[in-house]
């Protein structure tokens, strides 16, 4: 892109934004307060999804893995939800952000998955009460069921969902990967962009679960270097079925990756 195309599209994207400040005006998304997308209270209200679980056949467990009935299907290890997208204030927060392309929307979003990782990671520690205590039978087989990445999770490498770059220029940025920058930043893990989509699709919102999976085959590639056992965290904003997660997995099981695990901001 050349110089003068480059001042058109930020001319275009300053003037895009300064008629979205008119029709949509700065509230909390909660409680109505000006100038804020979400206060501090309203924040502190948002509800973590607590119980995870098998995304195929939707059986409890406290990490959501595949559970050993469904896991040989599929290439993700498992799949991390954030949140309810039938709560309100959810559902505005990531609508708003990829539909009327409020950026600040990434960091508030970031943030709520940091409070959710964090909360995960702390299932599986032993804690100086455990210790104090002895570790009993239920302990020792809890810290057996907790997947190997929450205990390595500091080495783990984070990569976004891709756009593909039509999409991406209208919409002037790729919102998963501005969420995906807030939580690198907090708990300074490698972050990838190499992921790439390669072709443009209808959106997979707009289709059914089995069109879902034909309509996103073939859809991406590794354009990095050998992951060489890594084990990856890719995230995304929402998933339904899974199937861009799991497509995204293959790719990157197939470029060497040793473990790929979902993590999205709420089940759409």
């Amino acid at each position: 892109m050349n110089m003068d195309k480059k001042r058109l599209l930020n001319h275009v994207l300053s003037s895009r934004d300064f008629i979205l400040d008119l029709i949509f005006p700065i509230e909390c998304l909660g409680c109505g307060t000006e100038g804020v997308w979400l206060c501090k209270t309203c924040f502190r209200q948002l509800p973590l999804q607590s119980e995870q679980y098998c995304l195929n056949c939707k059986k409890p467990n406290e990490f959501g893995q595949f559970c050993p009935t469904c896991a040989p299907a599929y290439a993700l290890a498992g799949v991390w939800i954030a949140g309810n997208y039938e709560n309100r204030i959810i559902a505005s927060l990531i609508k708003n952000l990829k539909y009327h392309f409020a950026k600040d929307l990434a960091e508030i979003l970031g943030q709520f998955l940091i409070l959710f990782l964090r909360n995960l990671i702390n299932k599986g520690r032993i804690g100086e009460a455990d210790l104090g205590a002895g570790i009993g039978q239920e302990k020792i087989e809890k810290i057996r069921q907790t997947p190997q990445i929450i205990f390595d999770f500091k080495n783990c490498l984070l990569i976004p969902v891709p756009l593909h770059r039509k999409r991406e220029r209208w919409r002037g940025f790729n919102q998963t990967r501005s969420i995906a920058e807030v939580v690198s930043g907090h708990f300074n893990l490698a972050i990838s962009y190499n992921l790439i989509r390669v072709k443009h699709r209808t959106p997979q919102a707009k289709l059914g679960a089995e069109k879902r999976r034909e309509n996103i085959r073939g859809c991406f590639s590794w354009q990095g270097k050998n992951l060489k056992n890594a084990k990856i965290i890719l995230l995304d904003d929402v998933s339904t079925t899974g199937s861009t997660l799991e497509e995204c997995a293959k790719i990157l099981k197939q470029a060497g990756a040793k473990e790929v695990w979902g993590l999205v901001i709420a089940r759409g």
